[in-house]
């Protein structure tokens, strides 16, 4: 039976000022392992500082990603601020329909 790749999405928290600073969209990553996705994770973002869970069906939590935090320069000023990374794991690319809304007379 074939691996199939991680899916991710990463968002780009700027922690020093509370604001968003933008959003990877959903991706293909490198790997069909969670704990090499991790390790990679944690080389380009940083320590983890906290795992992400969704509430499912049966009211029991499942952890869906994890929070990254690292210090980073801006590229205008290079002074430092505190980026966190929130790394969403999905199985698949997001499934997008299109519903038409026609106007009759």
């Amino acid at each position: 039976m074939e691996n199939k790749m991680i899916y991710a999405q990463e968002q780009w928290i700027n922690a020093t000022e509370g604001y968003s600073s933008g959003d990877s969209g959903v991706y293909e990553t490198f790997t069909d392992s969670i704990g090499e996705l991790f390790r990679s994770c944690q080389h380009e973002h940083g320590r983890c500082i906290s795992s992400m869970y969704m509430e499912t069906e049966n009211k029991n939590p499942e952890r869906i990603g994890w929070v990254f935090e690292k210090k980073r320069k801006y590229t205008d000023t290079n002074e430092k601020y505190l980026c966190e990374t929130w790394v969403t794991l999905h199985k698949s690319e997001p499934v997008t329909t299109t519903k038409y809304d026609y106007l009759t007379n």
